[in-house]
């Protein structure tokens, strides 16, 4: 069209041809307008910083519950309860499979000694007894010093402790089931491998709760609650915690290995060691939702914190 114009005001001069061939260069030079961006408004501003100290605030309420040390409550005294059940019945299956146990390390001092001198050679194996009380030790060490070394005071109250430490527990108890499932007969290295899992958790289990500091409930060995039991001078009190911890403790590790032996002759013992397995699984997730260890006045009289949680 300019073409044409401009030809029509100088006829002749061949200005239309150049032309022509200049309009489609200028049209793709001539910048093209971008569309504005979208303004950010006040409100989206203020929505994005809430969002953003609501996750903050989460972040750090999740950090301070797993940081605080949980409460000596009725509710942790049950949870103990339910790992003495457990013990109870993997000692039955370790016992009568393997004939150790995977928990009493008295009776395994005795077998060991036993052993050693030349005798019970048809009754017990050597290796086994061995294989469980070092697992039990190492297991033990492992967990009671490295939990020394990570909390501060040596007092292993600590939330995220309790449950990080039932996970590794309840870990090596579903591999020694997973072995167990897969090799019902009892093998040389698989049996030294179901019994190490399952004595290292039994050491590791009885490290936490002695950790907590209620001697009362070790979740393992009954001697030392049968005997300060029958010597409590507060024996026929009311209202005696420490003799009702003992004796529920007793109950839990006697209805345990009952339940583990019915279990064992009708299931065998994989089935045992699941369900104990099961047992540790409700202590594991249990912990996340104790309440807070509060310090009372009566508790700490020079504490500053004195009324708040820790």
């Amino acid at each position: 069209m300019w073409a044409s114009v401009v030809n029509q005001i100088h006829p002749g001069n061949g200005v239309d041809a150049e032309i022509s061939k200049m309009l489609p260069t200028m049209h793709n030079q001539v910048p093209r307008s971008k569309a504005p961006p979208t303004p950010t408004t006040l409100a989206d501003t203020q929505e994005k910083e809430e969002h953003k100290r609501r996750n903050t605030k989460r972040g750090s309420l999740a950090r301070s519950w797993l940081n605080a040390d949980v409460d000596d409550s009725i509710f942790l005294d049950l949870e103990l309860l339910v790992l003495t059940f457990s013990i109870g019945m993997q000692d039955v299956s370790t016992f009568l499979d393997y004939r150790c146990f995977a928990s009493n390390q008295t009776g395994n001092s005795v077998l060991l000694a036993t052993g050693i001198v030349g005798l019970g050679d048809q009754l017990f194996e050597v290796g086994n007894v061995g294989t469980s009380l070092a697992a039990f030790v190492a297991g033990g060490f492992c967990a009671g010093q490295t939990g020394n070394f990570l909390v501060d005071g040596g007092v292993l109250r600590k939330r995220w402790w309790l449950v990080f430490s039932s996970v590794v527990q309840t870990a090596m108890v579903f591999g020694a089931w997973a072995l167990q499932y897969r090799q019902p007969i009892h093998a040389d290295g698989v049996a030294m491998m179901v019994i190490a899992l399952l004595a290292f958790s039994s050491g590791a289990q009885v490290a936490m709760a002695r950790g907590l500091r209620i001697t009362e409930i070790t979740t393992a060995m009954a001697t030392a609650a049968w005997v300060d039991i029958i010597v409590d001078p507060e024996l026929w009190t009311r209202k005696n915690k420490g003799r009702n911890r003992r004796m529920a403790f007793l109950i839990s590790l006697i209805s345990g290995a009952f339940v583990g032996a019915w279990a064992y002759r009708s299931m065998g013992s994989a089935f045992v060691l699941l369900v104990s397995a099961i047992g540790k699984i409700i202590v594991t997730a249990a912990l996340l939702i104790n309440d807070v260890l509060v310090i009372t006045c009566e508790d700490d009289l020079d504490s500053q914190a004195c009324g708040e949680e820790v």
